[in-house]
């Protein structure tokens, strides 16, 4: 982490001091003043307050996606002022920071102006075009796509920064309102004792500690999920295989973005079932002590064993993996930690490239488009439908065959074109409608470094500009030479992440800056960890293999790919 980072803020004033659109969110100046109609339209995209402020596009196209039945909470912006003070306030808060010095950015970041802005809606509006995903599919199986983004509503969860702020925002203050550790926060909130409505009660005759993860039920609609070694004979019409929801269908979850589209809820789901089979097993077994305690440590050790030996090296390269675990300056015990903005705003986004247009979800359900991912997730399909329900097998290597076994696509600047509209409206700038300018959009507002100063910065090879355009279309290859080649000398560190993938690795794996940023950063996450795998005696005893554990054998453990 750069030394430059600054301290937690001490008072509103001194948090927001340079933010004047999350000042006037929490109201820190008093009366609001009124601004007038700033963009021309009558004031339509005011709050209703007497036309004394604006919402940032962020939230107003937020408070609209969150409602049924889009309810897109993925990249969702709110008021600060929605959450508890101490959160926002405190010193002790978690937030966001930087990898790269001041001086490494102020050199090498584009300017914040409207050719920077029109430049890269342009390049992220190219990136997502229909008809370019021609390369062949990655050897990644596609579970890790969902896993990565599980993984990301862990630990991190920006719902302040906004696109359209007229200044560059500076990350040390915008607060990261997940912790920033890799403890399954998003499905054990604050365990039974406070988020009570997240679990079952033991079973009469059973320790009372034996608390287990609340499940939910499905909407009766036929046969689906794995049908296990029976194939389509296998299968069974589920009755408890969703997340649980209140009567309004609202998913009862740690993270609202784990209900955003079927793969990634089902994930969750099977996360729940993974709990509750170690509790079964140390209810079966007589175990003696606190039952839940017990099995949320081997729940959450077994899961950071996934990550750091199956999901890590799948998408880092196992090189870059054991060199940060060899590190000696990646922290301590409770050592001080602000989640790099340089990860979680690029090096960590390569999972949208990996996307694909179309899954074969079950026996039933073949080459689904990702429009349907998203739209059964919602109402009126809510619960999940029975035949809805997804057979893992073709997500992992579960050992279980399938007919078609979904390979995540190469990580690229190649976006799959059904993320263009994820509403199927037709109207690609609804929020999350064109996601990688979105992407961009962030990056530039955060004043993050180029890719070519950041790897400079930390000492990995940067690659040419012959070689981040070879292979491009004609048309991207136009806007990045655009304003004298302005985004080949200023390169966007996502965008730079995603062509080093392909230019180092052919797509395979993250290139060695994406590498070295995402490794780096889970190791740091880990070794501040006193209760992670990195600092206490452990040996996976679940997996198939002794020793070892893998997210195909999680999903076994949890009973959701068949017998």
């Amino acid at each position: 982490m750069s030394t430059d980072t600054q301290p937690g803020a001490e008072s509103p004033a001194d948090a927001f001091v340079a933010q004047p659109f999350l000042r006037e969110q929490l109201g820190l100046d008093g009366a609001r003043s009124r601004g007038g109609d700033r963009n021309g339209d009558g004031g339509a995209d005011r709050v209703d307050d007497g036309g004394r402020s604006r919402l940032p596009v962020d939230i107003r196209a937020s408070l609209e996606l969150v409602r049924p039945p889009h309810g897109r909470f993925h990249g969702a912006k709110f008021s600060l002022g929605y959450f508890p003070a101490h959160d926002v306030f405190a010193t002790d808060a978690d937030k966001f920071g930087y990898l790269t010095k001041p001086r490494v950015r102020a050199r090498s970041r584009l300017p914040l102006n409207a050719t920077s802005r029109a430049l890269l809606e342009k390049l992220g509006h190219l990136m997502g075009n229909s008809g370019r995903e021609t390369a062949p599919d990655s050897a990644t199986p596609s579970g890790f796509t969902y896993v990565g983004q599980f993984v990301d509503h862990d630990i991190t969860l920006d719902v302040s920064s906004a696109l359209d702020a007229p200044e560059l925002v500076d990350a040390n203050v915008i607060n990261n309102m997940r912790s920033p550790m890799l403890d399954l926060d998003s499905v054990y909130g604050k365990g039974p004792a406070v988020d009570a409505f997240l679990y079952a009660a033991p079973a009469p005759g059973e320790p009372p500690s034996a608390f287990r993860m609340l499940l939910g039920s499905n909407l009766p609609s036929g046969l689906g999920g794995a049908g296990g070694t029976a194939g389509a004979a296998g299968m069974v019409a589920h009755t408890d295989f969703d997340v649980p929801r209140t009567s309004a269908l609202t998913a009862i979850i740690g993270d609202p973005r784990n209900n955003e589209n079927l793969i990634v809820s089902q994930l969750h789901h099977a996360m729940l079932r993974f709990h509750n089979a170690i509790v079964d097993s140390l209810v079966a077994s007589g175990f003696t002590g606190d039952v839940f305690v017990e099995a949320k440590r081997q729940a959450t050790l077994h899961y950071q064993w996934a990550v750091v030996h199956d999901f890590l090296p799948r998408i880092c390269g196992q090189a870059a993996v054991d060199a940060a675990l060899a590190a000696t300056d990646l922290g301590h015990p409770n050592s001080p930690f602000r989640m790099p903005v340089e990860f979680s705003v690029a090096a960590y986004r390569f999972g949208h490239s990996m996307i694909r247009d179309e899954y074969w979800l079950n026996f039933e359900l073949r080459n689904k488009p990702m429009t349907d991912v998203f739209r059964f997730i919602h109402e009126p399909h809510l619960p999940v439908r029975s035949n809805w329900v997804v057979d893992f097998n073709a997500f992992f290597e579960t050992g279980i065959a399938v007919p078609v076994f979904n390979s995540a696509r190469k990580i690229d600047s190649v976006l799959a074109s059904a993320l263009e509209d994820l509403d199927g409206n037709g109207l690609p700038n609804e929020l999350m409608g064109v996601l990688a300018a979105r992407n961009l959009l962030r990056g530039l507002v955060l004043g993050l470094p180029s890719g070519q100063a950041t790897a400079a910065a930390l000492g990995v090879p940067v690659i040419s500009g012959a070689a981040l355009t070879a292979g491009l279309p004609a048309d991207e290859i136009a806007v990045l030479e655009e304003e004298g080649g302005l985004l080949l000398e200023k390169t966007p560190l996502w965008y730079y992440i995603l062509r080093e993938a392909m230019v180092a690795t052919g797509g395979e794996h993250l290139g060695p800056l994406g590498a070295k940023i995402v490794a780096d950063t889970f190791v740091r996450m880990l070794r501040r960890d006193a209760l992670s795998l990195l600092n206490v005696a452990f040996a996976p005893t679940l997996g198939a293999t002794p020793g070892s554990f893998t997210f195909a054998d999680l999903v076994r453990v949890a009973k959701v790919i068949g017998a």
